[in-house]
Formats: C-alpha cells, sequence, structure tokens
C-alpha cells in the first residue's frame, strides 16, 4: 500500500472529523424537529465519495452509488429499532441494532442489486412506512431545544468516530467491490453517534425524538448521492459537490413544514 495512497486515508479521517463535528453542535440548538433534520445533512457520505474520488476516479464514485440506498435502507431499520429500543437502555439498544445493522449489510451480498432506481424506490417506501409507523404507533413527542452545550471530549470523540468510518472505507475500497464500498460508507456513525451523545448529554426522550426525525432525514443522504452520479460527470467534483449538496439542503428543507405539525 503506497504512502500517497494512506496520506489520503489519513487526511479523509481529520477532515470528516471535522465537518461532521461542526454539524452535531446543532442537534441541540436548534430542538430536535429542526435539528433532527439538520444534523443528518450529508457529511460522512460527502467526504467518503469526495476521497473516493482522489483516490480513484469519477467512474469508480459513479460505480458506488447505485449500492448506497440499500445501505441507507439498512440504516432505517438500524435507527428504527433503536429508536423504540432506547427506551430499554441504551446499551442493549445499542448492541442489538449494530447486530441487525451488520447482519443486514452481510445479507445484501447474497441479493446483489446494481440499480440505482429500483434500489431507491425500495429505499424510500420502506423509510416512509417505517418514520409512519414511529409517528403513529409509538409515543415519541417532539421536544424544545436545550440549553446544553456538548462537552470538548463529546465532540472530540464524535469526531474521531465519524472520521474512522470515513477512513475505513477509503481503505476498505482497496479491498472490497464498489457495492460493498458504497453500503459501508453510509454504516451509520452521524447517526449512532448523535443518539448516543444527545442520550446522554440529554436524556432518553430527547434523542428518540430527535432520532425519529433522523429517520425522515436522511432521505437526503441518497438524494445527494444521486446528485453526485448526474453531476460529477457533468461538471467536475468541485460543482457536482456544491450542487449535490444544495439538492439535499433544498430535500431536507421541504420537510420543514412537515415536521412542524408533528406532535
Amino acid at each position: 500500500m503506497d504512502s500517497i495512497f494512506l496520506t489520503k486515508v489519513i487526511i479523509s479521517f481529520f477532515v470528516a472529523g471535522i465537518w461532521i463535528s461542526a454539524a452535531t453542535l446543532l442537534a441541540e440548538r436548534m430542538g430536535t424537529k429542526i435539528g433532527g433534520l439538520i444534523a443528518n445533512l450529508p457529511s460522512n457520505i460527502l467526504v467518503s465519495l469526495l476521497f473516493l474520488y482522489f483516490v480513484y476516479d469519477t467512474d469508480y464514485v459513479i460505480s458506488v452509488v447505485p449500492s448506497v440506498p440499500i445501505g441507507m435502507l439498512i440504516n432505517t431499520c438500524f435507527l428504527s429499532v433503536y429508536v423504540v429500543l432506547l427506551r430499554k437502555g441504551l446499551i442493549s439498544s445499542t448492541i442489538i441494532s449494530l447486530m441487525i445493522w451488520f447482519a443486514l449489510a452481510a445479507a445484501t451480498g447474497f441479493i446483489t442489486s446494481t440499480n440505482l432506481w429500483i434500489n431507491f424506490s425500495a429505499y424510500i417506501i420502506i423509510t416512509f412506512v417505517a418514520f409512519f409507523v414511529l409517528e403513529k404507533f409509538t409515543k415519541i413527542p417532539a421536544m424544545a431545544k436545550s440549553n446544553k452545550r456538548y462537552s470538548k471530549t463529546q465532540i472530540m470523540i464524535r469526531a474521531a468516530f465519524a472520521g474512522g468510518i470515513v477512513a475505513s472505507v477509503i481503505l476498505i475500497s482497496k479491498f472490497l467491490s464498489p457495492y460493498f464500498v458504497g453500503i459501508f460508507s453510509t454504516f451509520p456513525a452521524v447517526l449512532l453517534s448523535t443518539v448516543i451523545i444527545l442520550s446522554l448529554n440529554q436524556n432518553i426522550q430527547f434523542a428518540q425524538a430527535t432520532g425519529k426525525i433522523l429517520i425522515l432525514s436522511s432521505t437526503n443522504i441518497t438524494i445527494y448521492a444521486i446528485a453526485v452520479y448526474f453531476t460529477y460527470p457533468i461538471f467536475g467534483v468541485l460543482i457536482g459537490t456544491i450542487i449535490s449538496f444544495a439538492a439535499a439542503v433544498i430535500w431536507v428543507w421541504l420537510f420543514h413544514p412537515i415536521v412542524q405539525r408533528l406532535k
């Protein structure tokens, strides 16, 4: 493994950590409704695809994108279970939810699908069904913004966790197919660290309320990936990233009137 590749892996770790830590601070400041939307804007996926482009090329990034909706579908299942089980305890809910994530990720190896639109359709349907079930059949009310602040230690832990995931995505791209790289690029580092930190820094109810909105807002990550699929080949990495991020922001903002009506 050459030194240039390892340098890019290390740089990706720090860039992702800084980017994601900055986004973390917004959730507590703006309440569970808006905070849940903003905190889940493209971060891991943005940095992962960006560095995959720098390590490889546009064609490689495009080959990764079709499996991103599958990874996000797994994340929907992961977070739905996590939100429901949180009332049973943080440790047990974390362990069980992660076991489900890895089991589903492994299972995708037997039903490999590289059709972007089929994968996206399946993801959207399951995500909205999951959100509807949580909204209608669980007693998880939205909560107001918090005046508590993240500690420096919590921010550093979140940075290390998220940065480690992005660096791992770049590293495993040397050994796994683009299909599995796409799935692993969606590993719920942001989702998991958000819920854990909010559970510890706020309370279980605040984390559950934010997690419920994260299920809905996570759809923007797939929108970002699809936008990359079309913009990178046409506009290049810089303009393509800007356009794709703007598309994700607009997509999230469309949910603003919806979440304001939630109880």
